[in-house]
């Protein structure tokens, strides 16, 4: 009996660390920005077979915030605050989207 009211101790314990530390919108709104700066980051214009697609490669380079924001735009970001965690669905446009959940201060997500 005093092994189960230990347990159900520490779940408690555990389902309160996550309702305060679950991430909030402006959470996965910075980690969205960051996704889309390490994208712009890694991107190589050279590589690109298409000449036009490497122009807009080098020209958000250049201006990579502005190039961020244009392309943050685009993107919708649906937040859900659940109990004890938190989620967002991204899409851009009809095609892409990825699922994100968070909890414990961090963000995981997932692509379609």
């Amino acid at each position: 009996m005093k092994g189960l009211v230990g347990l159900i101790a520490v779940l408690a314990l555990v389902a309160l660390a996550m309702a305060f530390t679950k991430p909030t919108e402006a959470d996965f709104e910075a980690a969205l920005e960051a996704q889309l700066l390490a994208r712009i980051d890694a991107a190589d214009p050279e590589a690109a077979t298409d000449p036009v697609e490497a122009i807009l490669l080098a020209t958000c380079k250049l201006g990579r915030a502005q190039c961020a924001q244009l392309l943050r735009s685009l993107i919708a970001l649906d937040y859900e605050d659940k109990v004890l965690f938190s989620r967002a669905e991204v899409r851009l446009g009809d095609t892409d989207s990825a699922t994100c959940i968070g909890a414990f201060t961090r963000i995981f997500c997932t692509e379609r």
